[in-house]
């Protein structure tokens, strides 16, 4: 009994570490869409203009910080052999420091730019809280969507932009897009050989 109650304990923490997650994820996308699309309405698709420093953004920026903080915090108390290097430490650490790059430098608008792009971690993470919500054709769909197409768009505005934006984000911005691109390559061949795999097993 004991054992068992063990293992249902590092289950339900799991389980709340993706339900903050999938919060997180859920509130970025929409405060992607309400503070771009207004932007978009106004000036038309002016990164010079939509960079700048507003209320709304610094909230943003501070809310994603803060939960970078608490996601690893709660994983280094209730599951620290389930935190990947690059996802968890890695991946949370150069996000605390974009936070306090972009606060800095007054460009929270920057990064607000691309929350939508937390639709695909909404995905995987509702996936994660029950196996039923789970879609990897979903996910995929919105990963390409967001990270790459949205992504690459976002770049060559900013590339344009690379001369009258005081704190250049391009080079961040293509850095990223490369990271996206080797995660939906594996995303696509792991998708690949799982489909291979279930026609072998049907024609068998």
């Amino acid at each position: 009994m004991r054992v068992r109650s063990r293992s249902a304990r590092r289950v339900d923490n799991k389980a709340v570490s993706y339900a903050m997650s999938l919060a997180c994820s859920l509130s970025m996308t929409a405060a992607g869409l309400f503070t771009v699309l207004p932007d978009f309405a106004n000036v038309g698709f002016d990164v010079r203009v939509m960079v700048v420093d507003t209320r709304i953004n610094r909230f943003i920026c501070t809310f994603f910080g803060t939960f970078c903080l608490l996601d690893i915090a709660y994983g280094m108390l209730f599951y620290p052999k389930q935190i990947d290097l690059l996802t968890g430490w890695v991946h949370h650490s150069v996000y605390l420091w974009l936070m306090y790059y972009v606060h800095v430098h007054h460009i929270q608008g920057g990064f607000a730019l691309f929350l939508v792009e937390e639709l695909p971690t909404f995905l995987l993470a509702l996936g994660n809280v029950s196996r039923e919500w789970r879609t990897n054709f979903a996910f995929g769909a919105a990963f390409f969507a967001t990270r790459i197409a949205w992504h690459g768009w976002l770049l060559s505005k900013f590339w344009a932009a690379r001369r009258t934006i005081a704190q250049p984000l391009w080079p961040l911005v293509t850095l990223t897009l490369a990271l996206h691109l080797h995660w939906f390559y594996g995303f696509t061949l792991q998708q690949m050989r799982r489909l291979r795999k279930a026609r072998k097993a049907k024609s068998a």
